[in-house]
């Protein structure tokens, strides 16, 4: 389906959440004729896209023209203290939506548009507790349970949140950022893609999250949002009952190996850790004060055996190329690689 119109079409009802016999009522016509017009069997005419137009309130031309998606970042401090200037906040939105404008337009293409809905929304964040309690709320709610979660990144995308990988084209120490396109109807994780200690990553991944799904009161500053978001990624990677269980109570020390153990098989870093031990009094502070004065970089000690590479937007890609939806110049030029050297590597995936 390399029809503009078609994919505008498609796009537009799945970012209203409408079927298509939902929007067959709409305008008085049948669930057919939608499936032909959005596959680009057939093509409404001016007076029909009008009908269209107006029952999903938009301008005529959005059918039209490629769409220009906007994606507008969280107005944050960051963890490391670092403030984008305004050249380099422009940058990188407009290169993601840039991107995402692609994402988007390949969801609607292969209609695999996830609508997305904030499993938090009724939870409001006034302190490190309730962000606590917003972790377990999110584990329980999406049916995760205690044990560790394999691949953070598939768990997202599947619920509807776009993760893009982006090389900033500038020196940035930050791993990721978030916001929103489509007036709040797309959530978008930007991780940055250097390379990067995975548990790190991880944390990274759902500190962002909880920008996207935490309420948080209008009362708190933008430091103590940070630090919530940083509270509620720890407690989803590492439960305060797996704590328990691990390490008991009333610590006053926990040795490497224990904290080695952990960083494998839960994939959080032994500083994030401590810091979970901490918070949930498992150790005391003075125990948490001489731990962080010695120097234990955390790279030379154990790593996560696991992946946090997005991998949605490529697999929509390689069943839409496989399906013959769309041909090789449009896949190469979605995956923006050379199309002599794409149909190389594609023919090589799709081999069976």
């Amino acid at each position: 389906m390399e029809n503009v119109v078609a994919t505008n079409l498609t796009r537009a009802r799945m970012l209203r959440g409408l079927t298509m016999e939902e929007l067959a009522n709409m305008i008085d016509y049948s669930k057919q004729a939608i499936g032909h017009w959005e596959s680009g069997v057939r093509t409404p005419d001016s007076k029909t896209l009008l009908a269209i137009a107006q029952a999903l309130e938009l301008e005529l031309d959005y059918f039209y023209n490629d769409c220009n998606v906007q994606f507008t970042m969280h107005n944050v401090n960051y963890r490391e203290g670092m403030l984008l200037t305004k050249n380099q906040r422009a940058e990188i939105e407009n290169l993601t939506s840039t991107m995402l404008n692609d994402y988007l337009e390949l969801e609607a293409i292969a209609k695999e548009f996830i609508d997305f809905q904030n499993p938090l929304e009724d939870i409001l964040i006034n302190n490190a507790s309730d962000a606590e309690k917003a972790a377990k709320q999110l584990r329980k709610r999406w049916k995760l349970g205690d044990g560790p979660i394999y691949n953070i990144s598939n768990l997202l995308e599947k619920r509807g949140i776009r993760i893009i990988k982006i090389d900033f084209g500038f020196n940035y120490n930050h791993e990721g950022l978030s916001g929103w396109a489509e007036n709040r109807k797309v959530p978008v994780i930007v991780l940055n893609g250097r390379q990067q200690d995975i548990s790190r990553v991880r944390f990274t991944i759902l500190h962002e999250l909880g920008h996207l799904l935490l309420v948080m009161s209008e009362t708190l500053d933008l430091d103590t949002i940070e630090k919530l978001c940083d509270a509620f990624a720890g407690a989803v990677l590492l439960p305060s009952e797996i704590l328990l269980q691990e390490f008991g109570k009333n610590r006053t020390a926990i040795s490497m190996p224990e904290l080695r153990r952990i960083k494998e098989l839960y994939g959080i870093s032994i500083a994030a850790i401590m810091v979970r031990a901490r918070v949930t009094n498992l150790i005391t502070y003075e125990a948490y004060t001489k731990w962080k004065n010695y120097d234990f970089p955390d790279r030379d000690y154990g790593q996560f055996n696991g992946t946090e590479e997005p991998q949605k937007f490529l697999q929509m890609l390689y069943r839409c190329l496989s399906e013959r939806k769309i041909g090789f110049d449009k896949a190469a030029k979605l995956a923006r690689r050379d199309e002599s050297e794409f149909r190389q590597v594609s023919r090589q995936q799709l081999e069976f």
